[in-house]
């Protein structure tokens, strides 16, 4: 419910005050009530406004605006969002690479900056005509959330004193002047250079690395600091198309990098701004809501692994690799909660008759996926050691997943089927056969550590199930070990016996030792073993080895 003083004539004449500021069209509805996402809670802690990308829908907390004391501030609020809408940053591709460029320049940041790096173009924009509007939004929200201020804010406010004119201590609180003045000298003039040099700067990118390097003295603990604006929170989450293109397309940023560091801004930034991709994504990722599944995170390693694994095997045009679904499966009753568009209606007429409303049957589609033997190409085992020799491949390029990978695309992209076994000293875990390349590159990321004990009872049992698959064990001098114990000799000399190919794909310094251990299986003519000397080599040889096992 909004506060009468928030009728719809007053908050339709605001909304389109502030479109006239920006002078733009906007597809975007009028502002409606917030509505609490914690019914009961403190209504401080919700947002002021925002905008829901989805709905296309803008909402404002007409309570939290005016307990602020800010309820003639409302033009400046819409203002302020249309302006993120609109111009900052206007794509969130932007919002990407800046994400990127900043956990590159300031390692381990909790709680992006970039809200508050785009609050300031905004409110530069904003304020030309509503200052006094906006510096009544800070005011009320000290007033709201009481308290100690952080530096970072302080800093920050201090900025807008200078921007539009006001004295020290109207919006940074004069109490703390002399204990922040001692504590970083100079503070009050650094903001007077801010807000006179930011602006100026031609570039956006040029911006953005002044803003971080001039905020950055005001973090004492990156991994820790957190921070919250009345205006902030506003600005949507790049996706994962965004964050992979930021991510690997960061060259534009280079010549910025360079003029950063000739005026002093920044130390040994350009030789930053090439770390590992993969470490950099997981600064990227690291921080945001939900990321404790890991589904964005395992996205973006799955993508780098994608690239990897082009440079290696020639990318084939083909048939899209998930069938458009188009069979009918067998009929279900359809239950309340299930899709409506799953009811085959037809078929429920002519079977169920007048019950037909009452009981509904749902049918789904799938695809009619070739057999595995289609063009004769066989189906693929791999067998992936993912012990604690090798990094996990998400945290750090593991060379043995890379091989992995690499064989699997190239007997899918040939049409075959291919089983992932992922083992170390723990039960492994195995996929069904997999005919999508993007399904088994995401199985393949699978990390279990620890130490190697190759399953030889799985190779066994599943050389059973299906005789004519080829299959190769990736690995290196763990296994040798295993294979001397016990009977695995055996079991590897039957799994070779009934296997169309079994490969011993290894890495070793020299393949003497290696010859010596397996000489009871090198006789068998189905067996190969094929020795790696450097981790590095280990993608053109899988891409070398699938050309060898796969052309017809």
């Amino acid at each position: 419910m909004s506060p009468p003083r928030f009728t719809p004539g007053h908050v339709d004449a605001c909304w389109r005050d502030a479109l006239a500021l920006w002078d733009v069209r906007v597809q975007l509805s009028p502002p409606e009530p917030h509505v609490p996402f914690a019914p009961g809670e403190e209504h401080a802690s919700e947002p002021l406004a925002y905008i829901d990308l989805a709905k296309r829908q803008v909402f404002v907390h007409f309570e939290l605006l005016d307990s602020m004391g800010a309820a003639g501030s409302l033009t400046a609020v819409l203002a302020h969002e249309i302006g993120h809408h609109a111009r900052f940053p206007h794509t969130l591709g932007w919002d990407a690479e800046l994400r990127v460029q900043e956990q590159r320049l300031i390692p381990g940041l909790k709680q992006s900056l970039t809200n508050l790096f785009y609050d300031l173009q905004v409110n530069e924009v904003v304020g030309r005509t509503h200052a006094a509007e906006l510096a009544e939004v800070y005011r009320g929200f000290q007033r709201v959330r009481p308290g100690e201020t952080s530096p970072l804010f302080f800093f920050y406010l201090a900025i807008y004193e200078e921007l539009w004119g006001l004295a020290a201590g109207a919006l940074a609180p004069a109490t703390q002047e002399a204990p922040m003045e001692e504590r970083f000298p100079g503070i009050r003039a650094e903001a007077r250079m801010f807000a006179q040099t930011f602006y100026a700067l031609p570039t956006p990118r040029l911006q953005f690395l002044y803003f971080c390097a001039t905020f950055i003295r005001f973090i004492d603990k990156p991994e820790d600091t957190t921070y919250c604006l009345p205006l902030g929170g506003d600005v949507s989450l790049p996706d994962v198309d965004d964050l992979d293109s930021a991510i690997h397309g960061s060259g534009h940023w280079d010549d910025a990098l360079a003029e950063a560091e000739e005026r002093g801004w920044l130390s040994g930034a350009s030789g930053e701004g090439k770390r590992d991709a993969l470490d950099t994504l997981h600064r990227v990722t690291h921080h945001l809501p939900g990321s404790g599944s890991g589904k964005l995170r395992r996205a973006l390693v799955s993508r780098h692994y994608r690239r990897l694994v082009d440079q290696h095997i020639l990318r084939l045009p083909s048939a899209p690799s998930k069938p458009e679904p188009y069979l009918r499966t067998t009929p279900e009753a359809w239950e309340y909660g299930d899709d409506p568009s799953a009811i085959d209606w037809t078929l429920t007429v002519l079977s169920q008759g007048h019950l037909a409303a009452v009981a509904p049957l749902r049918r789904e589609l799938e695809a009619d996926l070739p057999p595995p033997s289609e063009l004769g190409v066989p189906s693929v085992e791999i067998y992936l050691d993912t012990s604690g020799s090798m990094p996990n491949p998400e945290a750090q390029l593991n060379s043995m997943t890379l091989a992995a990978q690499v064989l699997s695309a190239s007997a899918i992209r040939k049409k075959a089927t291919v089983k992932g076994v992922i083992y170390s000293h723990r039960d492994p875990v195995v996929s069904p056969w997999m005919y999508d390349e993007e399904t088994a590159r995401d199985f393949l990321l699978h990390y279990i550590g620890g130490g190697t004990q190759y399953p030889f009872d799985l190779l066994e049992s599943l050389s059973r199930e299906r005789p004519d698959a080829m299959r190769v064990i990736i690995s290196d001098s763990d296994f040798l070990a295993n294979v001397s114990e016990g009977d695995a000799m055996d079991l590897l000399v039957e799994a070779a016996r009934r296997s169309r190919a079994l490969v011993a794909f290894l890495a070793l310094p020299d393949e003497h030792m290696a010859r010596k251990v397996l000489k009871p299986v090198l006789g068998e003519r189905r067996f190969r073993l094929v020795v790696v000397k450097w981790l590095s080599d280990f993608g053109p040889a899988a891409a070398a080895l699938s050309q060898a096992l796969l052309e017809n």
